[in-house]
């Protein structure tokens, strides 16, 4: 189990504040319990976990739906108590306005993508295969906070292939669009756009 995660989980659900019918949402004091687990101000220390500071506020707040409406499966954390837990029940935790003021509150960050070591040749065979497939939504090669999609360049190496793995096996829905390119790509194609984003685009 994460430490990180749990010990942010732990606190999230200890919030007396977090009830359906809260005025004047603290979108800073939300985000300082998120923290926890995704790092200071949005960007993760965990490869297993995503940075998120400098995603739009409509990506932050979609995300955060997908898990409240079962789009997205959270991975199970148990609690020291033995509860279990994951993403999709701290999201429904959330009131609308408490979601809104957290996603403020990290659209207001910068996007610092994850410096890591990547296959240059693989990258640059992904960037083509991002440029046929993907660009269209995720411009830039995936690093356009505007877009309002999860940012992908830099990010984790870790995350990005639990992500995809996700992807594969149905845990994760997929808008009409995507699925139908992403059920073209073979394990290659996928590895290739893994290294692509890893690389952040520096290639």
């Amino acid at each position: 189990m994460n430490r990180a995660l749990r010990t942010m989980l732990m606190a999230i659900l200890a919030l007396p504040a977090w009830s359906p019918h809260v005025h004047g949402v603290d979108g800073q004091s939300i985000a300082e319990q998120c923290d926890q687990c995704h790092g200071s101000s949005g960007r993760s220390e965990d490869s297993g976990v995503p940075s998120i500071g400098g995603f739009s506020e409509y990506a932050i707040i979609d995300l955060l739906d997908s898990f409240r409406i079962g789009f997205r499966q959270g991975r199970p954390v148990t609690l020291p108590d033995g509860t279990e837990t994951d993403m999709v029940e701290i999201s429904r935790a959330l009131s609308d306005e408490e979601i809104e003021a957290v996603a403020v509150r990290y659209a207001r960050e910068t996007w610092r993508p994850h410096k890591q070591p990547f296959d240059t040749a693989l990258a640059k065979r992904g960037a083509e295969i991002h440029l046929g497939k993907c660009d269209k939504c995720h411009s830039g090669g995936g690093s356009v906070a505007d877009d309002d999609l999860a940012i992908l360049a830099g990010q984790w190496r870790e995350y990005l292939k639990m992500e995809f793995e996700d992807f594969d096996r149905g845990a994760r829905r997929m808008v009409d669009k995507m699925k139908a390119k992403f059920e073209t790509l073979s394990d290659a194609d996928k590895a290739a756009l893994l290294e692509f984003y890893v690389s952040g685009g520096n290639l």
